[in-house]
């Protein structure tokens, strides 16, 4: 029987590769907590640089004031530990409230409760310790996303765009000239897929410039673009009457190989033809600026309605 290997994604190599290098790095300084530089390298190695860099700050200033203020504590109440902690916990939590930093709150209190509960003799050199070598472990884990292939998911980003470019026709198909009711979870599905990775790409720290702007405002237009694509076959499939087709927007659909049913196309006489054919119109319009942006082809450069 064929046997398969399994799957080594660069994420788990970068991984592996930073927590080699900070527990170098640590012994480099002969480290009594290297294990804390194989931990900071961990936890900093995310997906994307921009989530990296959220880590990082997270922890560091989370052991920062964890830390510093378990140093003092410790000192200032070695007799009685756990008022110390007690009170050094609401200290330190309305500390970095009034700095923003809520969000190491949770580090900084764990940070906080371990060097209060070691030896007061122990407790400077145990945070300082700590704080260094999880340092080492960030910046070893942040150089390595940075410089070993940073994420970028710009390919699949440009192939949602064309998945819901190639689905859009047949909703309109099944809507404008079948007169059908479609489900358009599936293109709303897309929609969100689109929006979360274009979320993903703003971390990357990769936004290359382009010859018309910045590719992160690009793409966002490209995603308005959808969206008006997705509000207006939403009024389409809200009309109780689909109304006649327009000439001109029969032709507009024939550059998508759809064709009108004879007798369909028709010069608009009611007042359903007239809010079908504008929606119908918004449509085409955004769909085919969407298609020349993408390079997908569907509409030529030259065909786009003005």
């Amino acid at each position: 029987m064929e046997r398969h290997l399994p799957h080594i994604g660069l994420r788990t190599v970068k991984t592996g590769l930073a927590v080699a290098l900070a527990l170098f790095f640590a012994d480099l300084r002969s480290s009594p907590l290297p294990i804390f530089a194989a931990i900071g390298a961990i936890v900093a190695m995310s997906r994307t640089v921009g989530d990296a860099f959220e880590t990082c700050r997270t922890q560091f200033f989370g052991i920062l004031l964890g830390a510093g203020f378990g140093a003092v504590f410790v000192h200032l109440f070695a007799g009685f530990r756990w008022i110390g902690v007690g009170l050094g916990m609401i200290v330190l939590i309305l500390l970095c409230n009034q700095l923003r930093l809520q969000f190491a709150v949770p580090l900084a209190c764990i940070v906080f409760v371990s060097i209060c509960l070691s030896p007061a003799e122990e407790a400077f050199g145990y945070g300082a310790n700590r704080l260094l070598d999880t340092t080492i472990g960030l910046a070893t884990a942040l150089a390595v996303n940075i410089i070993v292939k940073p994420y970028n998911n710009r390919a699949r980003i440009d192939s949602l765009f064309r998945q819901f470019l190639r689905s859009v026709p047949a909703y309109v198909d099944e809507r404008v000239l079948q007169g059908h009711y479609p489900d358009l979870s599936p293109l709303r599905v897309q929609l969100d897929r689109i929006a979360a990775e274009l979320a993903i790409f703003g971390k990357q720290g990769l936004l290359r410039r382009r010859s018309d702007g910045d590719e992160a405002v690009f793409l966002q237009g490209c995603e308005q673009l959808a969206q008006s694509v997705w509000q207006e076959l939403s009024a389409l499939c809200a009309m109780d009457e689909r109304g006649r087709l327009s000439p001109e927007n029969a032709e507009k659909l024939s550059a998508l190989g759809l064709a009108a049913p004879a007798g369909l196309a028709a010069p608009p006489q009611t007042e359903a033809d007239v809010v079908g054919n504008y929606h119908l119109d918004n449509l085409l319009r955004a769909y085919g600026f969407l298609s020349a942006f993408s390079g997908a082809g569907q509409f030529p450069q030259s065909s786009i309605p003005s």
